[in-house]
């Protein structure tokens, strides 16, 4: 040998050595009695291999077996038959357990080994590329499930996620292309590499998806409680009412929200009124969330993302409404290719269009629904049916732009509008126009920020064409709203966030106008009103032990009313029948201070572990509502409007606790949870027998301000996956009110004594059931029950003659009409999932109401004293809708 490559032989030949292939590894008898773990690693040392395998998995486990020479991949096959140990491309050994590698247990192409060491923190970067065009994604959601991580790819494809070493699934998706997964195994010897992965567009695509970095276990890990999140996915699935997916619907198929009307958009959360939810589109405000008195949602669930409703008050940022908060996120366009989607049903269709701006950078997407239920209602052998008319349309619009890898602008425009009128000479109508702006900065890997602009605007209308009675009546409602955001993850299990928000609101409560000169109406006017409500936060979620989490906020509201407007001052010593006398009326100018207001808010939820899937959380919640929604009706309609807090109008404040149990099961196939709250309401707001609410300038001598008090107890047992999934859900609460005389001279509602609000609805089931009968093909059901809600109703009556009766009415609330239930159906048949198909259908079947339940909506009473029981759907409503896209 060359004497000059003898020391360059000499130093490589140990290393030629131990570059020893895995499969070429021989175990023998001198192993036995090593413990598992060590003698893995000694292997590692000696041969320089790679063996990805979870310590944990074996803390005791002791080397035995080994009677003479053998293969080692061949041995750890013989001993440890649960795990599958198999050897990727580059001779790295794995050694996953088969429960953990379920479906990619055979699947070498789905596992990636990185370089990590076990208890540091690592991070995975790669780029996403479209496999059709080879070109790198923007906006791709990158996640690891069971880490609760998740990052968009940026301007240039790309995307970082720091996580711990450990077996865990990365998943790719983006709208339009099929779903990747890979496993991720880790070992220290492993080189260092980047993810480089293609994605291809999708087989089929029925429904609209949404990836949320969340773990499996989330409902249990989580520190916060009275969260429900649903996805467009499990909205779809649910049964609808002639066609119609319906986002607000399907939330009340949960524990602790109910409605009270039939098919009313409007709900209930923890005994509290429809007007204590705070309704969010893209930031912007939904102040009316229906279409059609409820017969629809305003919501387009093309558009829709994903939900989430916080029962009770959630995050610090969120504020101003006392018993919920629903955020309704929409999704952005396909940034690659133009797409259509749609769907055409018996009264109503829909369409959609999204596509790029600028490819991979920008994207639009816009969609419209219109209905034509007049042909339907005058088909039915119903008079006033006959007579009735009703339609309304919507149009969403997102525009979604990167401008570099840090910072992205959405843009949000919506605009609805309904009519309806019900054999009379009235024409109620309302419409809603929302615009929105939000922009993401990202400063570094920890740190981001967000700033979003929206105005709300809400107004309607009833108008009366009556030659000689004609009028106009109008209320409205605005707001421009501005928040800022800042977001410091200063490590996986520790945030930390702060802003600050102010909302300028303008309040019309009403005005009629006659319709013609000639007639007889008299015009009215109440006054308009103007406020300003601001707020500071600050949120933390962070561990105490390893056990024990917390997520702490605190916020502080300020609230100002101010002119130009009058103020009536009201003598309760000097009654004038049920009302105070009015004394005195005060003019404040323009920007003048009339009332302020203000109030700190904390809010705490804590998280103790007691098993690796059972978890018992406690919270306390504060929340103050400036604004009072004044209705006589128990959903959501036209002739309900707002008013400021006041002088003589105190804001609500609600304190709520809750206590509960969640528990998993099955590798978190099943999700079960007992939570417990308790309510109290300072000045809540209801109004004396007999007043008058509309067009009333002096309304506040007619309204109550005293206690309200909810508690409840809610279970819910939900199967996630299988052929069969679904959900129970059970509630039990009550909702009560008692005005006993705060101000003194003040008419008192029975007599100062709890009675169960209009809303109180002791007892709801829901039972929602998916069966998967074949890959194409899907029966749902869904099953409602409720206690039928509280009425006052004539006990006695005093006859004068034949033609005057007087009646004399209960305590208020202390009936109730029958009880609710419901039961619905709908089979969804979807076409061949062709690879490279571009057009893809499915076919909605629905029966609502299946065995024609003639539930009761209201009971009322004639001047005599008769009953009426009001059903607004009393038969069977079947419906076909074909939805598609390409």
């Amino acid at each position: 040998m060359n004497r000059r490559l003898l020391p360059l032989f000499l130093i490589l030949f140990p290393l030629l050595i131990n570059a020893q292939k895995v499969t070429d590894i021989y175990v023998d008898t001198s192993d036995n009695g090593k413990l598992f773990t060590e003698f893995l690693e000694e292997l590692k040392e000696e041969h320089g291999v790679v063996i990805a395998y979870e310590k944990n998995d074996f803390p005791h486990k002791l080397v035995y077996g080994i009677q003479s020479p053998w293969r080692l991949v061949s041995w750890l096959e013989e001993y440890i038959p649960e795990y599958h140990v198999f050897t990727l491309e580059n001779d790295q050994l794995v050694i996953i357990s088969r429960e953990e590698a379920g479906y990619y247990a055979k699947r070498k192409e789905n596992y990636i080994l990185l370089k990590g060491s076990p208890g540091k923190q690592t991070t995975v970067t790669g780029t996403v590329i479209d496999k059709s065009t080879n070109e790198t994604v923007v906006g791709a959601q990158v996640t690891i499930p069971s880490k609760g991580k998740g990052k968009v790819t940026d301007v240039n494809g790309k995307f970082s996620l720091k996580t711990t070493p450990g077996f865990q699934i990365l998943k790719i998706n983006f709208v339009g292309f099929d779903e990747v997964s890979y496993i991720l195994c880790f070992d220290e010897n492993a080189p260092e590499r980047t993810i480089t992965t293609e994605i291809f567009p999708e087989s089929i695509e029925l429904d609209a998806f949404v990836v949320t970095a969340s773990r499996p276990d989330q409902n249990v890990r989580s520190e916060m409680t009275g969260i429900q999140k649903m996805t467009i996915e499990s909205i779809k699935s649910l049964p609808t009412f002639l066609g119609e997916v319906d986002p607000i619907r399907s939330m009340t198929s949960l524990p602790g929200v109910s409605t009270t009307g039939e098919l009313a958009s409007g709900f209930n959360v923890r005994g509290g009124e429809t007007g204590q939810n705070l309704i969010l589109q893209d930031e912007a405000t939904i102040y009316n969330p229906a279409h059609l008195f409820g017969f629809f949602s305003a919501f387009n669930p093309d558009m829709v993302s994903n939900v989430s409703l916080y029962k009770g008050g959630g995050p610090a940022e969120y504020g101003s409404r006392i018993s919920s908060v629903l955020d309704v996120s929409l999704r952005n366009g396909d940034a690659g290719r133009f797409k259509v989607s749609g769907g055409v049903g018996l009264v109503s269709s829909r369409l959609t269009l999204e596509g790029p701006i600028v490819k991979n950078k920008s994207s639009y997407i816009v969609g419209g629904r219109m209905s034509y239920t007049n042909w339907l209602l005058r088909s039915t052998n119903d008079v006033d049916l006959n007579n009735s008319s009703a339609q309304f349309y919507d149009v969403t619009a997102r525009i979604f732009h990167t401008i570099d890898e840090n910072n992205i602008i959405t843009l949000t425009l919506y605009n609805s509008y309904d009519d309806f009128s019900l054999a009379s000479d009235s024409v109620f109508s309302w419409q809603t126009f929302n615009a929105s702006a939000v922009w993401d900065r990202t400063y570094n890997e920890k740190m981001n920020s967000s700033l979003s602009l929206a105005s709300s605007n809400y107004n309607s209308q009833v108008t009366n064409v009556d030659e000689l009675e004609g009028f106009t009546y109008k209320n409205k409602i605005r707001s421009l709203h501005a928040k800022y955001k800042i977001q410091y993850e200063m490590s996986e299990d520790v945030t930390f966030s702060a802003g600050a928000e102010t909302e300028r609101v303008f309040v019309e409560p009403g005005i009629l106008s006659p319709l013609k000169e000639e007639s007889n109406v008299l015009p009215a006017d109440m006054q308009d009103q103007r406020a300003l409500e601001s707020a500071v936060f600050v949120q933390a979620n962070f561990p105490l032990t390893d056990k024990l989490s917390i997520s702490t906020g605190l916020r502080y509201s300020h609230f100002l009313r101010f002119g130009p407007e009058d103020i009536y001052e009201f003598d309760f010593d000097n009654m004038n029948g049920r009302y105070p006398s009015i004394s005195d009326t005060l003019s404040y100018s323009n920007g003048e201070v009339i009332k302020s207001f203000g109030g700190l808010e904390p809010r705490v939820s804590f998280r103790y572990l007691l098993t690796d899937d059972l978890s018992l959380k406690a919270s306390y919640f504060r929340t103050i509502q400036y604004l009072h929604m004044v209705s006589n009706t128990t959903s959501t309609t036209p002739q309900d409007y707002w008013i400021s807090s006041g002088p003589y109008l105190k804001p609500s404040t609600g304190d709520q606790f809750s206590l509960g149990f969640f528990k998993n099961f099955g590798g978190n196939m099943y999700e079960t949870s007992v939570e417990g709250f308790y309510k109290t309401t300072k000045n809540a707001v209801d109004y004396i027998d007999g007043a008058e609410i509309t067009l009333n300038p002096a309304l506040e001598a007619g309204l109550l301000q005293g206690d309200g008090l909810a508690y409840g107890l809610e279970m819910l047992v939900k199967k996630n996956k299988g052929t069969v999934s679904g959900w129970i859900a059970y509630t039990y609460s009550r909702s009560l009110r008692r005005f006993n005389g705060q101000v003194e001279n003040r008419i008192l509602i029975n007599d100062g004594k709890y009675y169960a609000a209009v809303y109180d609805q002791p007892h709801n089931l829901s039972v929602v059931s998916n069966f998967k009968l074949g890959p194409r093909t899907t029966l749902s059901a869904n099953f409602n029950y409720s206690t039928g809600r509280p009425i006052t109703i004539p006990v006695s009556k005093f006859s004068y003659g034949p033609y005057l009766s007087v009646l004399n009415y209960s305590e208020r609330n202390k009936y109730r009409i029958p009880d609710y239930h419901r039961l619905d159906l709908s089979l969804t048949i979807a076409d061949n999932p062709t690879k490279n198909k571009r057009f893809h259908g499915e076919w909605v079947f629905s029966i609502y109401n299946v065995y024609g339940r003639k539930n009761a909506y209201s009971i009322v009473f004639d001047k005599y004293g008769k009953a009426k029981k009001i059903s607004i759907l009393g038969s069977v409503f079947p419906s076909i809708n074909y939805n598609f896209n390409f």
